[in-house]
């Protein structure tokens, strides 16, 4: 058992790192490393396409065998994506770009949706009740609008990630740093309340806020985005 165990070890040892392998062209070990090797490259450029047009595959496949060198180490295809992520936020070849965070995010957020278990359902919308986001939902400040491809120049934006359960996909909505701006005060205080001091903080009139608010809000119970806070 502890040879079998042995030879196991040598053989990820083999595919991992990138020794020169004798006669490579008729070894099988470099057989079985490049279709690793591909696999990888494969799965993590379809996850991450900006980030691999704007590096471009010669860099982006050369980040992606060191990566497989340091050893991948879930078997997991989302936290394979999350570590090949948090190596790329401390290699000195990415940390450079200040994009970076924003474009990671918004890229793995798609995978880590796609592959959570979701119990959401649809709440209806009553004033007197606190909300947050659901399960099946992101939100996020970013510094560059990545979604947009637009990386070479700062701009500010919030971006809302969330699974739309009858087309079993991911949608991105840009939206106004009101609507965040909301998300955040529904956590803390009733749909009504929010609107209060949503009205009083930028000299609105309360009633044709309410009218927006209500739309807004009732769209995100339909599409789930949302969910009701139960008391204890």
């Amino acid at each position: 058992m502890k040879t079998e165990i042995a030879v196991m070890e040598r053989f990820v040892e083999i595919i991992q790192n990138n020794e020169e392998l004798s006669d490579p062209l008729h070894n099988r070990l470099q057989v079985y490393r490049d279709m690793v090797h591909f696999r990888f490259v494969e799965t993590l450029e379809n996850i991450y396409p900006i980030l691999t047009a704007k590096l471009g595959t010669v860099l982006m496949h050369e980040l992606i065998r060191e990566f497989m060198a340091t050893g991948a180490k879930s078997p997991y295809i989302v936290k394979i994506s999350q570590e090949f992520a948090d190596f790329l936020r401390h290699h000195p070849k990415t940390i450079k770009y200040p994009f970076l965070e924003d474009l990671l995010w918004f890229e793995y957020g798609e995978l880590d949706l796609l592959s959570r278990d979701f119990n959401d359902t649809k709440v209806a919308l009553e004033w007197n009740n606190k909300y947050e986001l659901s399960s099946s939902s992101l939100v996020r400040n970013l510094s560059y609008r990545v979604h947009s491809g637009e990386l070479e120049s700062p701009s500010v934006s919030s971006l809302l990630l969330y699974y739309h359960f009858d087309e079993k996909c991911v949608y991105f909505e840009e939206i106004t740093p009101f609507a965040k701006q909301l998300i955040e005060l529904l956590e803390k205080m009733t749909l009504e309340q929010s609107v209060m001091v949503l009205a009083e903080m930028y000299e609105l009139d309360v009633e044709i806020l309410r009218e927006n608010v209500e739309q807004l809000v009732e769209k995100w119970c339909n599409q789930r985005v949302l969910t009701k806070i139960t008391e204890v």
